[in-house]
């Protein structure tokens, strides 16, 4: 859920109240007292109160207040001393809690710093904004050294106290931008997020304006300031995100327009963002034309195309333009490798030679691919999101084959398979031998508990792409047709295509003889290793290769494989008890 800044919380509070009448909220304010637990209903009743006017109120002295706030300061930076003598921490270890490692110590350091925050936001309210910028820096540079250095103990430190510091964060860019003059501003308030490198993400100016409900002087002089500097800095995630919403903001829709069409090689997330603004304001023609001088301009691989790609999808769905949708599924295939989005595509062709036409392109593309991976990775953490280029996943080759009915490629690549390593689902084994499987089975019975569970598991894809734009729900899409979920669309297509493009006998054979030894293999591996954790997936597979056998009226043939491992492996009573589990689900043979 999105976290409102106090400006946009009190605006969209105000329009809430303004929508209803006196009864109105009066039920409201009675419902909600209803639903109280009984320990919360005193509580709830000491809310409704009105604040105390200041009006007549004793008046804390100047010299007082300055005396008090440089006390403060001396406070944090005692307590900053104690934070880098590791006062709070007594070692590092284990938390079973967590299932992770974190500093043990003293817990006190939470409701201390909660409240030197607590005082540093009444001077900040008091509007000494020269102080409580300093108060402000010193705690959170104190806070996030303790949180990177160990020096604080407890795991989630955002969980363990009472402050938001995302919040105080915005305060502190507030506090800059209030003790600047306007053309020290940009640079001021670049260096304070700077300070946050590593977690400035939901750091923005937007934030800044609405962390107060006061306005800011001279915000119009700033905005034509800000989106200039930023500039002139070194593209990182950083600079290219506050770029992006400085124009937003300032600029609006013709400035992203400008910024895409003019730096959008520097910047490609501008385009994304003139994307959404078009898509907010129903503007589809112009989202193709957008869409569009993103995809001609921005070099292939990039990621970031695919996501482009989605936005022509709707617009293309919204005007009725055929041509346009399919180019957007092929556009996203290639900037997103994947399973989800290669049926996409295969959804939306004709017939069966365009499902064709768009599998061999595929795996050209993939070959192609593999050529260049072999030189140079292309994940490189050390760039900007915008820059990310997606890498093939090792199993859409298979995929492909598979779904081409290029059985004899599927099952030369399916000899490469590894008796281990199975888990993230790339190794040729995991979907080639449950494929071949189900080829040699008799289609007049249906599949067994062991053979389906198997099946069902290869053709679920572990890792997939999010087929919506980050951040998007499905009922705010209108205009996306969203596909059904990707593992009974692929095991529909497999299917299919072995009932258009049916295995000879003497293949069936074969290439059942082939998945057989592969997943004795791996069943030899997991027990004779003695990987427990695994044992049901070797229990799983011998069943289903049984399975297999009963279904051709082989029973004994079955019976008989499952007894040579059952006897090789007498002494290993856990997978003995999963090979029993595994029997009674389909009921055919003995252990």
């Amino acid at each position: 859920m999105k976290t409102l800044t106090l400006k946009e919380f009190i605006t969209a509070l105000n329009a809430r109240i303004d929508r209803y009448t006196h009864e109105e909220l009066k039920e409201i304010i009675l419902a909600q007292g209803m639903a109280l637990a009984p320990r919360e209903r005193a509580l709830f009743l000491d809310k409704f109160v009105l604040q105390e006017k200041k009006k007549g109120k004793a008046q804390v002295g100047k010299k007082d207040r300055n005396e008090a706030e440089g006390f403060l300061l001396k406070e944090i930076e005692s307590f900053g001393r104690r934070v880098e003598e590791y006062e709070f921490t007594d070692g590092w270890g284990w938390d079973s809690r967590y299932g992770d490692e974190r500093a043990w110590g003293d817990d006190s350091w939470a409701a201390e710093i909660d409240d030197l925050f607590d005082r540093v936001c009444t001077i900040y309210k008091n509007g000494n904004h020269q102080t409580a910028r300093k108060a402000f820096e010193s705690l959170l540079d104190i806070y996030r050294e303790g949180q990177e250095e160990g020096k604080l103990s407890g795991y989630d430190h955002d969980e363990m106290i009472e402050t938001n510091i995302g919040e105080a964060k915005l305060k502190y860019l507030r506090c800059v931008y209030l003790t600047e003059t306007s053309p020290d501003r940009p640079q001021a308030i670049w260096s304070a997020l700077s300070r946050f490198t590593d977690d400035a993400s939901d750091l923005n100016i937007h934030g800044m304006i609405h962390v107060d409900m006061e306005e800011l002087p001279q915000l119009e002089d700033f905005g034509q300031r800000w989106p200039e500097f930023l500039k002139k800095q070194e593209v990182s995630s950083l600079s290219a995100a506050l770029v992006r919403e400085a124009v937003r903001l300032f600029q609006g829709i013709r400035g992203l327009e400008t910024l895409a069409a003019e730096d959008g090689l520097k910047y490609p997330g501008a385009f994304l963002e003139w994307l959404e603004a078009l898509r907010a304001t129903d503007k589809y023609d112009e989202m193709v034309r957008a869409a569009s001088l993103g995809l001609e301009r921005l070099p292939a691989g990039l990621w970031i195309r695919s996501k482009i790609a989605d936005y022509l999808h709707e617009a293309a769905i919204r005007l009725n333009k055929k041509a346009l949708i399919g180019r957007s599924l092929k556009e996203a295939l290639m900037a997103d490798p994947c399973l989800e989005r290669l049926l996409n595509a295969l959804d939306y062709a004709e017939n069966r030679e365009e499902r064709k036409k768009i599998l061999d392109e595929n795996l050209a593309f993939i070959e192609v691919n593999d050529k260049k991976q072999s030189r140079e990775r292309t994940w490189q953490y050390d760039r900007q999101p915008d820059f990310f280029e997606k890498e093939v996943p090792g199993d859409l080759g298979l995929q492909c084959r598979l779904l081409s009915g290029n059985y004899e490629m599927a099952a030369a690549a399916m000899e490469k398979s590894k008796p281990l390593g199975w888990s993230s689902g790339e190794d040729p084994g995991v979907l080639g031998v449950p494929f071949f499987l189900v080829a040699k089975w008799n289609p007049e019975r249906r599949l067994t508990a062991n053979l389906a569970e198997l099946w069902n598991e290869a053709t679920d894809p572990l890792t997939l792409t999010d087929y919506d734009i980050e951040g998007d729900v499905a009922e705010d899409r209108p205009g996306r047709r969203q596909p059904e979920k990707t593992a009974p669309r692929f095991r529909k297509y497999l299917e299919a295509v072995l009932k258009e493009m049916p295995l000879r006998a003497a293949d069936k054979e074969r290439y059942s003889v082939l998945a057989e030894k592969i997943a004795c293999n791996r069943i030899v591996a997991i027990v004779g290793n003695k990987r427990r954790k695994s044992y049901w997936k070797a229990a799983e597979l011998l069943l289903a290769v049984a399975e297999v056998y009963w279904s051709n009226d082989r029973r004994n043939d079955g019976q008989a494989l499952i007894d040579r491992v059952k006897d090789k492996y007498r002494r290993h009573s856990a997978f003995r008890d999963e090979l029993r589990t595994r029997a009674r689900k389909s009921g055919i043979f003995t252990v």
